[in-house]
């Protein structure tokens, strides 16, 4: 797998020059990621059970630093914390799509790939930590959203590009508002919970897991949060002013293999032809 950086003005795709260009060249990338991920079968590794994807894409995104195309956030589980994240995107005009899966789940699961190929990853690195200073979380959802998005405002973020080909610098982030996702789980005491994203953009670099809970040895509910990994920098998080997360930027050996946590792949897609090319 190679993972190109920068290009040559040359090799750069040229921008849409118009607002329909830009509409169509979305619902096209949008439809070539759906039929690609339609197939896409994660199971729990042991029991063989099937783990339900969200039907749609929680986040649609533009990737302006990669050749202005368009990507697509997805997760997996309808009941509870999702249990794994596949952001897909294009970079060039070349039809190869960049895949980072991220396994955000302590159970062992598995993923079939239309390839051919599986992900069998081996661990799970989501740490949750409970929420510096947080209020009790509220009694109707309404109100704990709302108590959510107070905390995303405190949030700020930025990343090193640090890994093998990166440039070294730092590149500021910011917290998309509006969660993407929201679920619970009461047979794990899981109240509430929200998917937000730290973004590059709307390109996202991170996600963050809020979520109230109740411990078993906690007389009353608390907030906890983790943040996952949707890219290879090497992303740091604060809330006011305090840092809470600095996750290492990617090895690119270990990502490319199928038992990582966050595993990277390159896939070539054919896209479909337009009706009555030959």
């Amino acid at each position: 797998m190679m993972i190109v950086i920068e290009a040559s003005c040359a090799d750069e795709p040229k921008a849409p020059t118009t607002e329909s260009e830009v509409a169509k060249r979305a619902r096209e990338e949008l439809q070539v990621c759906m039929d690609h991920v339609a197939p896409m079968k994660l199971q729990h590794a042991e029991t063989g059970a099937v783990i339900e994807r969200v039907p749609n894409p929680v986040l649609r995104f533009g990737a302006p630093m990669f050749g202005n195309h368009h990507g697509a956030l997805w997760v997996w589980g309808k009941r509870g914390r999702p249990a794994a994240e596949l952001e897909m995107a294009q970079q060039g005009n070349d039809g190869f799509w960049h895949h980072a899966c991220h396994c955000t789940t302590d159970a062992p699961i598995k993923l079939t790939m239309p390839t051919g190929q599986v992900w069998t990853p081996k661990s799970n690195s989501l740490t949750f930590k409970p929420l510096p200073g947080a209020l009790v979380p509220a009694e109707t959802p309404f109100a704990r959203m709302r108590q959510m998005k107070a905390f995303v405002q405190k949030v700020t973020a930025h990343q090193l590009w640090t890994w093998q080909f990166g440039d070294g610098l730092r590149h500021e982030l910011r917290m998309l508002p509006t969660p993407v996702h929201r679920y619970d789980d009461a047979d794990q005491q899981l109240i509430d919970g929200a998917l937000f994203i730290v973004a590059q953009g709307t390109n996202p670099e991170a996600t963050l897991f809020h979520e109230a809970v109740k411990p078993i040895d906690s007389p009353k509910p608390i907030w906890q949060f983790a943040v996952g990994q949707t890219s290879l920098a090497e992303n740091v998080v604060f809330y006011e002013d305090q840092e809470i997360h600095h996750g290492r930027a990617a090895n690119l050996e270990v990502a490319v293999l199928p038992t990582s946590t966050y595993w990277r792949l390159l896939t070539k897609i054919e896209e479909p032809k337009a009706q009555g090319a030959k």
